[in-house]
């Protein structure tokens, strides 16, 4: 009888589970009475280890009274009665013991987490090296050794940027409700496992679960979002690389790329949902990439990966990696053998070096390793070509092992392999890769004179989405009709990122002429376009027609549901406080500044943000306390010099504001724009030869900027000095041949 009611209550949960209600969580261990060998694979991952109770059997790092000391601050690592503390210095200044609840992470380095009350808990910012000790590790270290870290700095650890609840509990649990309240800036965070788990990638498994033990499951019918899906491949006859037999739908990338990408949540967490429905994905940006498309922040692997050919043709993360250990398949060459043919592809002939050697390994040239958080070595997965080096910036991946060769030589090495009859590769993959990196780069440093090359290569589909994205992108920071028609034809992309891209391009236009053309995007099938248009379109509601105004209303709808999400971030606070302030909603907007700035009071862009708010609207009673604290968090910002040198010129303090401007001017993050403002308060002291040098040093730092080259030709003209700088005239001629200006200076200065 208690076999048959239990039959007959799983019967009626099935039923009710078919019937449209949600499925449940419930738990890995479950999994484990059918899945045991997944299960064992899973207990070695980096997913296992995300995260767990800090016992003698997860903490690795040394809690044995062991004693730091960085940036003036001492720390020490207790352990009492199987317990764990660390004892150091809190915001108020005082030394205090704060127990270790959880570690954090295993291999290259372990972080702990602490419980600072309010439901917070903040990953410790000195961290345990778990490497061997032959390989430099068994030690403690800071993770941000070169910051002058201070209680007030933004990476302190009781500060946002340390809290596990918003910064990384939902790619470390799984199903994570972060539960924040807005109103006492509280978490009350719950998972249903507290690391990486099974239903982490395949969804909720109670629906699975139930068909299991009543004996239903099948190929179509599996009770779980996610299975097993992944293209197969075969060598063709004549064929150095494996071509697709089977196609999948590359829902590895839904899967994993929600965790493995540098991103915004815009969307509730929905296992293996579409990637572009959950998340803002950052494009190839400043600062986060390099020019050519490689790593340079920790960017989590998806935005590389997506640049990449292997991803073009259908290649997904488990052609390479197992999926519950989530180590490589094979070890060596052998697992890029699986898809590329030995013969042609590890011979010396191909990759110019001795089998077995550094440099023949496939990854060493294809995919560079970089260093991340002191001692974690990742590998760049854009699997680029390597190709002959230019002045651009970009790391030269052959000099990560021949740093005694010039690049010179390196260049030709490359050229003669390149030029091999038995290369099997596309002719213009280098050049190709060339030409959109090249466009690229010029158009970081605003040459305008790189427009048309960023729309050519929009322009080709051969390309990968993320780097079209990337070049609209960049597009936009040079308004011009160039940019215009670029944006309007990407529109109707078939890829969401291209799409968005698009969207965001258009911001310079007119209100109404912005609507007229994205209007027909306000039902994109993609929320994250919808997102970027509803940003867009804020400032427009009220000169609309009611029937548009009703469209717009559900995107701005859905874009603070959106928003929503993300209430413990100072970066959403001070969106909805721009927000506010373009709807004319000062008291509100005022709130989510300082909402912003209580949840991260060294936040820089609220900082500034904020000071230029109050000034705007006429309350400049707080604007010099926000620019200095600014200064102090951040003196190496060339913004933040820039804003306190404008602050001091609108005070008539234009000698005391010239060392700011000139920082702000020179420095790494510089714009042309902080050269232009340097040169004109040089002027108005009567020091136009000093402007004249320093708009000629900007010109080499930034070519073809229109506004430095006016003003340099004026000030030579006033100095009597254009007879000499006529090279900048035939420059700006180029750039804008119907320029009053120039027109006025070439009737002047032509040849009699």
């Amino acid at each position: 009888m208690p076999h048959i009611t239990r039959v007959v209550i799983l019967g009626c949960l099935l039923l009710l589970s078919v019937s449209g209600y949600a499925a449940d969580y419930i738990g890995a261990n479950a999994c484990k009475q059918c899945h045991q060998s997944q299960f064992d694979l899973w207990q070695k991952s980096d997913h296992f280890h995300a995260m767990q109770k800090a016992t003698s059997a997860s903490v690795l790092g040394d809690f044995e009274n062991a004693e730091t000391h960085f940036h003036n601050i001492k720390t020490r690592f207790l352990r009492r009665d199987n317990q764990y503390f660390i004892e150091t210095r809190s915001q108020d200044g005082e030394v205090r013991a704060f127990e270790v609840l959880y570690t954090f992470g295993h291999q290259p380095l372990q972080q702990y987490l602490v419980d600072i009350g309010e439901g917070k808990l903040q990953a410790f910012d000195v961290a345990w090296d778990s490497r061997a000790k032959s390989k430099g590790g068994q030690r403690w270290f800071h993770l941000q050794p070169d910051e002058q870290i201070s209680p007030e700095h933004p990476f302190f650890w009781q500060g946002h940027f340390q809290n596990w609840n918003s910064r990384c509990a939902d790619c470390h649990s799984t199903d994570l409700r972060k539960n924040y309240n807005p109103q006492s800036a509280s978490f009350d965070t719950r998972w249903s496992d507290i690391n990486v788990a099974c239903e982490a990638c395949h969804g909720p498994g109670s629906d699975h679960l139930l068909l299991a033990r009543s004996g239903k499951v099948n190929r179509d019918n599996t009770g779980l979002l996610n299975t097993g899906n992944h293209t197969a491949w075969q060598f063709r006859k004549g064929e150095s690389i494996a071509s697709p037999v089977t196609t999948s739908d590359n829902k590895e990338i839904d899967i994993c790329g929600g965790c493995h990408s540098r991103r915004l949540p815009i969307a509730k967490a929905a296992p293996g949902a579409n990637y572009h429905d959950q998340y803002s994905l950052q494009l190839l940006s400043p600062g986060l990439y390099f020019a050519d498309g490689q790593i340079q922040d920790e960017v989590f692997v998806l935005g590389s990966f997506l640049q990449s050919k292997m991803y073009q043709q259908g290649v997904g993360c488990t052609d390479c990696h197992e999926p519950h250990s989530g180590e490589v398949k094979l070890a060596g060459n052998a697992l890029c053998a699986q898809c590329h043919l030995t013969t042609t592809f590890d011979t010396a002939l191909h990759h110019g070096h001795e089998a077995a050697s550094p440099g023949s390994f496939c990854v060493d040239c294809h995919m560079p390793e970089r260093r991340y958080m002191g001692v974690d070595d990742r590998r760049d997965h854009s699997f680029k070509v390597p190709k002959q080096h230019t002045e651009n910036t970009s790391p030269f991946v052959c000099q990560n092992c021949h740093q005694d060769l010039s690049t010179k030589w390196l260049n030709n090495a490359i050229s003669l392999l390149s030029t091999s009859p038995s290369k099997k590769r596309p002719s213009d993959s280098n050049t190709q890769i060339l030409d959109w990196a090249s466009a690229n780069l010029k158009s970081r440093n605003f040459d305008m004179l790189s427009v048309r090359d960023l729309a050519a290569n929009v322009a080709d589909n051969n390309l990968a989405p993320i780097i079209r994205a990337t070049l609209i992108e960049q597009l936009a920071t040079m308004p011009s009709r160039v940019t215009l028609e670029v944006a309007r034809a990407a529109l109707t992309d078939h890829d969401p990122m291209v799409r968005r891209a698009a969207t965001a391009a258009l911001a310079f236009l007119p209100a109404i002429d912005r609507w007229s053309l994205l209007k027909p995007l306000a039902d994109d099938k993609s929320r994250s376009v919808r997102f970027e248009l509803a940003a867009v379109m804020i400032d427009v509601l009220d000169q609309l027609p009611p029937a548009d105004q009703s469209m717009l209303v559900q995107l701005l709808d859905e874009y603070r549901e959106s928003l929503s999400l993300s209430l413990d971030s100072p970066g959403t606070q001070l969106v909805l406080a721009n927000l506010a302030a373009r709807q004319g909603e000062h008291s509100k907007a005022e709130a989510h500044f300082r909402t912003a700035l209580t949840i991260s009071p060294g936040f820089v862009p609220a900082l500034l943000n904020f000071a230029e708010y109050l000034r705007m609207t006429g309350q400049n009673g707080e604007t010099d306390q926000l620019l200095k604290k600014a200064l102090k968090v951040a003196p190496d910002s060339a913004s933040v010099q820039h804003a306190w040198g404008l602050q001091l010129v609108r005070k008539k303090e234009v000698t005391n504001a010239l060392p700011y401007l000139l920082t702000a001017a020179t420095i790494d993050g510089a714009q042309p724009r902080f050269a232009y403002v340097y040169a004109v308060a040089l002027d108005s002291l009567g020091e136009a030869d000093k402007a004249l040098v320093h708009l000629k040093r900007a010109d080499q730092r930034w070519p073809n900027q229109i506004d430095i080259l006016n003003t340099l030709l004026l000030y030579a003209d006033k100095q009597n000095q254009l007879d000499t700088h006529l090279t900048y005239l035939s420059q700006l001629s180029a750039l804008t041949p119907s320029s009053p200006l120039v027109k006025q200076l070439i009737q002047k200065y032509q040849p009699r």
